[in-house]
């Protein structure tokens, strides 16, 4: 017998037992407070290891400086999201009563995704590429304030200089910083904390989604591409909802970053025309087939998660 569905050996509870649910907002406060206290505490740690995080990266940097710019990212991401949404996870549905849901069930990572699953995920992020592009082409017609314009550009600087890899060491330190660590950290803290308490907190799970997604691009500070980045969170939502599983948004979001660190490795070594860090222009019907993609994917997914249900619940 699994030992999870057991009776708790002090508590004597029958295993149909479950501990009350905390309130949304205090879930979230908390949430808010250890990202605060995560982030301070990697500056403290940078400080003492003499970590400088507002020394700026171009083009032109030397390697040393990109390894210790990815060291830097890679620290405070895993600091600010990683650790962060895990305690906020572990505080309020570790096993205390020694019965399921524990934190590994609140956020639904048991199971590993079946490869049809996974597959469909990565296509899901692959059709919508040209619909996202086409999101930031839009984005960029706002006019913002220049302090804002100010930031873009460093940050624009940074990410130019950190995607300029010589060699296999580089490209595999940038999927592990820019890819491998926000699709793991940033799951945790927007879908498995904010996007699941808004659900309960939000009858219509489609504004759920909604505003959780706004939220995931907000947290991200880049106001130019506030539209692109929530349609991705909506995806990743989406993901995450259907599925119920924790690993699938986690392997989009991967894919979604991974290709455009490989993209930028095949430009640099001239394997590849494409300079994915230029500005791309969509045409609107481009975008347009690429919505129907999406949608037609998705329906697939669906359609994939309701046959594996019948199968389990009718013993087909």
């Amino acid at each position: 017998m699994d030992e999870n569905l057991t009776e708790h050996p002090i508590l004597d509870e029958p295993p149909s037992y479950r501990p009350p649910e905390p309130q949304v907002w205090m879930v979230l406060v908390v949430q808010l407070l250890l990202f605060i206290l995560c982030a301070i505490a990697y500056q403290v740690i940078a400080l003492v290891a003499g970590l400088d995080a507002s020394k700026t990266l171009n083009v032109d940097a030397e390697e040393a400086a990109r390894w210790e710019t990815r060291l830097e990212l890679g620290l405070g991401h895993f600091f600010t999201f990683t650790i962060a949404g895990f305690l906020t996870v572990w505080l309020f549905y570790r096993r205390i009563t020694g019965v399921r849901p524990d934190w590994r069930d609140y956020l639904r990572l048991r199971r590993l995704p079946g490869l049809n699953i996974a597959a469909l995920s990565i296509l899901l992020m692959a059709v919508s590429l040209p619909l996202v592009l086409f999101a930031l082409n839009i984005n960029q017609l706002v006019p913002f304030p220049e302090t804002i314009k100010i930031a873009t550009e460093q940050m624009e600087a940074l990410i130019k200089g950190l995607l300029i890899m010589n060699n296999a060491g580089e490209l595999a330190a940038n999927l592990a910083v820019i890819a491998l660590l926000p699709a793991i950290g940033e799951e945790i803290v927007f879908r498995g904390v904010v996007q699941q308490q808004l659900m309960r907190r939000i009858a219509n799970p489609w504004v759920a989604l909604t505003v959780s997604a706004a939220v995931f691009s907000f947290f991200h500070f880049q106001f130019d591409g506030f539209l692109p980045r929530m349609l991705l969170g909506f995806l990743l939502g989406w993901l995450y909802w259907q599925t119920q599983n924790f690993w699938v948004p986690v392997l989009a979001h991967f894919f979604n970053n991974a290709i455009q660190v490989v993209g930028q490795y095949l430009y640099g070594k001239e394997l590849s025309t494409v300079d994915l860090e230029q500005d791309i222009q969509v045409p609107w019907f481009a975008a347009v087939i690429s919505a129907f993609m999406v949608w037609v994917t998705m329906r697939l997914i669906r359609q994939t998660m309701e046959g594996g249900r019948w199968k389990v619940e009718g013993g087909g």
